[in-house]
């Protein structure tokens, strides 16, 4: 992924199986510093990548999960992939968990 030096997002939209089960995975690939991804209340930001390594939510990453929580999605918590780095990084709507 380094190598393509953008920002990818993993997205889940909901199965029809409980609890949403059956669904697919999706990527959605954007520039060197975001990605675009839909809001519905039926998809999950899973996660998505930090081609610069930054190891903390931006302003806007948070943003989109309370996007997702407005549209009526489940989506609570999602997760950053520093690229570079040998960690995760989850967070919420409010900050790092």
């Amino acid at each position: 992924i380094k190598e393509y030096g953008v920002e990818f997002a993993q997205v889940y939209p909901l199965g029809s199986g409980i609890p949403g089960r059956g669904g697919k995975y999706f990527v959605y690939s954007g520039s060197y510093k975001s990605t675009q991804v839909p809001i519905r209340n039926d998809l999950m930001l899973i996660n998505h990548t930090h081609p610069r390594g930054t190891a903390y939510p931006s302003l806007t990453d948070r943003e989109v999960l309370e996007k997702f929580e407005l549209a009526g999605s489940p989506q609570r918590v999602s997760e950053i992939i520093p690229i570079g780095k040998n960690t995760t990084i989850k967070f919420d709507k409010n900050n790092i968990r």
